[in-house]
């Protein structure tokens, strides 16, 4: 689906998420609604630095469990995670967000486990500031749960992840919910004009 809806750029996107991470052997990470662990790879081929995987998926994480050497895996939910407060140097998240079913609750949460001065990174899709590149992304949206409702039989999940991208808040109204949160220092860095997003946020 991320590679469809991104047109196979979200490889190159969690690059770039990774990139900001300045993250030291000794720093504990947290990779948030893990999926499969692409993240948790990519940092990993940087430092190799204590990363824990979590995902209320077991069938992603026992994927994650074949990809990842070195790392913790816990299977939950980010509305309520089990760790006890300031664990992490860095929280990340990589198209996840729009999925957690209290989206207000799981940032007090990643709020309490991180360290102060850690870091929450996010990378979402988010709104298109380009009309233009808005109405082709809006047109694709209408064609690609066809495509695979036709070819894959998979209508309702894609209808979900169009559903799923609309409703998610915006660039302003993500950095607005942090900060109502108590998270500081929020910066956003679009990507193709909007398309996706990654918010960085600081615990103080």
């Amino acid at each position: 689906m991320n590679d469809l809806m991104s047109f196979g750029l979200h490889k190159s996107w969690k690059e770039k998420l990774i990139s900001l991470i300045d993250v030291e052997d000794q720093s504990y990470v947290l990779d948030l609604a893990s999926g499969s662990g692409d993240l948790t790879v990519l940092l990993k081929n940087r430092v190799d630095c204590n990363c824990l995987i979590y995902d209320s998926n077991i069938k992603m994480l026992q994927k994650a469990k074949k990809k990842v050497k070195n790392a913790q895996i816990i299977c939950g939910y980010a509305e309520k995670l089990p760790f006890k407060k300031e664990s992490f140097d860095y929280v990340m998240v990589a198209f996840g967000l729009r999925n957690f079913s209290d989206l207000d609750q799981s940032l007090r949460e990643v709020w309490r486990v991180l360290k102060k001065n850690g870091f929450f990174l996010c990378l979402e899709f988010s709104e298109i500031n380009n009309f233009f590149i808005r109405d082709l992304f809006n047109l694709y949206g209408k064609i690609i749960p066809r495509y695979a409702g036709f070819f894959l039989n998979q209508r309702m999940a894609y209808n979900y992840l169009i559903e799923s991208i609309k409703q998610f808040p915006n660039q302003a109204e993500l950095s607005g919910k942090l900060k109502r949160h108590r998270y500081s220092n929020i910066k956003v860095i679009d990507i193709i004009d909007g398309l996706a997003s990654i918010h960085i946020a600081q615990k103080k």
